[in-house]
C-alpha cells in the first residue's frame, strides 16, 4: 500500500450554463495528450483555483494600505462576481472537452456523469460556489452541487493547520523565513522593480515624507497565533498588485490610473504594462511563505496523501466520513491559489505563464494525469489550464490551440528528467519525503 508517511515529525511537532462551447466549427477537437504511443489515460485529478472574486478587505482598508480611493465591486469582499461565474464556466466547459475521451460517452443522457466527482473547500462561498459551477460544467448541467464539508467549516484537505490535523513548529519555520525575508533587494531585480513601480504609482514620496505607504519598507516578521505573520512593503507590494489584477480581470475602471488625463484604452494599456511589472511581487512572496517546505508540508499532508493514494488506486477517504467514488475518473477539487502553492512545492513543480503575470490567477487548474504505458508501468504527467490576461477580462472563450487554452506540460523535479522515462506515484512519494530532511 502506498502511503505518505513523511509527515509525522512536523506534524506531530507541529452561471452561465448556457454559455456556448468555446469551440469554434474549424477548431479540432480538445484532447488529452498521451505521453508515447500505446499509453492509456486512465484518470485525472484537478486542483482549481476558484473564479474571479473582489479584494477579501474592505474598500476602506485598501484606502488606508494604499493612500488611494479603489473602484466599487458589485459584491462583497472576497465573492464571486457574475463574470467570475461566466469565466469559470469557460474553464469547466474546457476542461470537459480536454478530458472528454476519460469520460464513458452513453446514450442515455447524464450517464456519464458517475465518472466526475467535484469536491470543493467549505471555509468560503467563493470556493463552494466554484465547485458548483465546475461540477455543472463538466457533466453539462447533469450536476449542480459539489460535495463539500457543511459550509463554514475547515476542510483538512485544503488547509490541514485550520482544520486542527496539523500544527507548524515555530523552531523550523521561522529560521528559513527570517533568511529569505533579510536578503537584500538587488538593483533591477524584479522585487526592486515591483515596489519602484507601485511607489511611482500610489505615493512617489511615500518612503521619505511617511505621509503615505511605502512599498520598501522592512520586512516585520512576527509569531502570531501558531502562524507566521509577515508585514513591511513585500507584502504591501504583493498584496496590492493581486488586488489590481482582480480588478482588471474583473473590468472595473483603473484604480491605478483613475486620476490619469488618458483614454480608456491608454489607461488599460498602461494597467496591463503595470501588472506585468509589479506580479513578481506577488510571487515572490508566495515563494518565500506559501511555498515553504516547513508551511507547507502540515498544511497539505492531507490533500497530498489523498491524490498520491487516489493515483495509486488506492481507496482515498474524505472528510465527511465518505470516500471518493470508484467510478470517477475526473476528480476536481475546488480550492485556493495556496491550494495550487502548496501543491507546487509538495509535487516538485512551478511554472509561469508569457500572456498571464500571476501563475495562480483566477480559475487556473493544475492537472495531474494518471497513464497506463503499454509495459503496464504507471506514469504521471502534470498539465497547468489558464486563461490569458485578456481571456479573463473578456471572457472570451478558450481553445486548444497554444496561447488560447491548451495546457502546458510540466515536469516534477521529484522524477527522471528523461522525456520517455515515466513518474511513478512511488517516486512522487519520495520526494515529498525529502522535503523534510
Amino acid at each position: 500500500m502506498l502511503s505518505v508517511r513523511f509527515l509525522s515529525c512536523l506534524i506531530l511537532a507541529s452561471c452561465a450554463a448556457s454559455l456556448t462551447a468555446p469551440f469554434s466549427a474549424h477548431a479540432e477537437p480538445a484532447r488529452a495528450v498521451a505521453p508515447s504511443s500505446g499509453a492509456v489515460l486512465e484518470k485525472v485529478l484537478l486542483v482549481s483555483r476558484h473564479g474571479i472574486r473582489s479584494p477579501t478587505k474592505p474598500l476602506s482598508t485598501l484606502e488606508k494600505q494604499t493612500g488611494r480611493v479603489w473602484s466599487v465591486w458589485p459584491v462583497p469582499p472576497g465573492e464571486l462576481t457574475d463574470h467570475g461565474r461566466a469565466n469559470l464556466t469557460l474553464m469547466g466547459t474546457f476542461l470537459r472537452h480536454w478530458y472528454a475521451p476519460l469520460i464513458t460517452q452513453s446514450s442515455t443522457p447524464c450517464a456519464s456523469a458517475a465518472a466526475i466527482f467535484v469536491w470543493a473547500d467549505a471555509a468560503d462561498n467563493r470556493t463552494r460556489q466554484s465547485g458548483d459551477i465546475l461540477s455543472h460544467a463538466l457533466t453539462q448541467g447533469c450536476t449542480s452541487t459539489a460535495h463539500s464539508l457543511p459550509a463554514g467549516q475547515h476542510d483538512p484537505l485544503f488547509n490541514a493547520l485550520a482544520a486542527g490535523q496539523a500544527r507548524l513548529d515555530q523552531q523550523r519555520v521561522m529560521p528559513p523565513l527570517a533568511h529569505a525575508f533579510q536578503q537584500a533587494t538587488k538593483p533591477g531585480s524584479p522585487e526592486a522593480n515591483a515596489e519602484a513601480a507601485l511607489q511611482a504609482v500610489f505615493a512617489p514620496n511615500g518612503c521619505q515624507q511617511r505621509t503615505g505607504p511605502c512599498f520598501s519598507a522592512p520586512a516585520v516578521l512576527s509569531w502570531k497565533k501558531d502562524q507566521p505573520h509577515t508585514t513591511g512593503g513585500l507584502t504591501l507590494s504583493s498584496s496590492t498588485a493581486e488586488n489590481l489584477l482582480l480588478e482588471y480581470v474583473q473590468g472595473l475602471p483603473s484604480t491605478a490610473f483613475a486620476n490619469a488625463a488618458l483614454t480608456p484604452e491608454d489607461k488599460d494599456a498602461r494597467t496591463r504594462q503595470l501588472l506585468a511589472t509589479v506580479l513578481p511581487a506577488h510571487a515572490l512572496l508566495s515563494d518565500r511563505l506559501r511555498r515553504l517546505p516547513a508551511i507547507v508540508v502540515p498544511r497539505g499532508h492531507v490533500l497530498a496523501e489523498a491524490l498520491l493514494k487516489s493515483l495509486a488506486d488506492e481507496p482515498v477517504p474524505l472528510p465527511d466520513g465518505s470516500a471518493l467514488p470508484p467510478s470517477a475518473r475526473l476528480i476536481l477539487f475546488a480550492g485556493h491559489d495556496t491550494t495550487l502553492d502548496m501543491l507546487a512545492t509538495l509535487f516538485g513543480l512551478d511554472w509561469s505563464f508569457t500572456d498571464q503575470p500571476d501563475r495562480t490567477a483566477p480559475d487556473t487548474t493544475l492537472a495531474f494525469e494518471l497513464w497506463r504505458l503499454p509495459d503496464g508501468q504507471k506514469d504521471v504527467r502534470f498539465r497547468v489550464f489558464h486563461q490569458s490576461l485578456e481571456q479573463l477580462r473578456l471572457a472570451s472563450p478558450m481553445r486548444p490551440q497554444a496561447g488560447e487554452g491548451a495546457p502546458l506540460l510540466l515536469h516534477s523535479r521529484f522524477c527522471s528528467a528523461a522525456a520517455q522515462m515515466p513518474c511513478s506515484p512511488e517516486a512522487l512519494a519520495l520526494g515529498q519525503k525529502s522535503l523534510t530532511e
